[in-house]
């Protein structure tokens, strides 16, 4: 009779534990390995890694006028920031190619980040830019174009993945045979 318990409470805790799923970098590997195609892909809920931050400022116009005899001259700057915290959620909008993705972290024309498989041997999916000066990236972003944060390079798609096995275990306790 123990033993049942035993099991039982063994199979208990093992799927409370696999229903937890972590989340896991999305690589090219995993793409290709379950031939995720884009109905798939369309339907997995993916995460940011980190924060991104996307900036871009305009000029002002310089406005002048006169006060008592002295001449003042305004000028400034309109900045933008569109902020993306980390563990946002997203979803995939349109599949460029085979290794690159967009994904929409909100509604709207054009509001999506194109990632793609980095090429190294992790193959994760990390953010692309137009062009990349050092940590900092050229984003088009609604129409607009900005400038993303120091380490947004680094920014990778996350997802989660549960791994389920049907394993049947049919038990038979032997009670054992006596002489006769």
């Amino acid at each position: 009779m123990t033993i049942k318990f035993r099991m039982l409470g063994f199979l208990v805790i093992t799927m409370i534990l696999a229903s937890c799923s972590p989340k896991i970098p999305f690589t090219q590997a995993i793409r290709d390995q379950y031939k995720l195609d884009a109905a798939e892909l369309k339907h997995i809920q993916f995460y940011l890694s980190d924060p991104i931050v996307l900036r871009r400022g305009d000029n002002k116009e310089n406005q002048k006028s006169t006060d008592e005899g002295t001449l003042i001259v305004k000028s400034g700057k309109d900045l933008e920031h569109v902020v993306f915290k980390g563990n946002t959620q997203g979803a995939v909008s349109e599949i460029v190619d085979g290794q690159k993705i967009t994904v929409a972290f909100e509604d709207g024309a054009e509001k999506y980040l194109v990632f793609g498989s980095s090429g190294d041997r992790n193959g994760f999916y990390k953010l692309q830019a137009l062009q990349w000066s050092g940590e900092r990236g050229k984003i088009n972003y609604g129409g607009q174009t900005y400038y993303s944060n120091r380490g947004s390079d680094k920014a990778i798609l996350l997802f989660k993945m549960k791994s389920l096995r049907d394993v049947k275990v049919d038990e038979k306790i032997v009670k054992g045979k006596k002489v006769n």
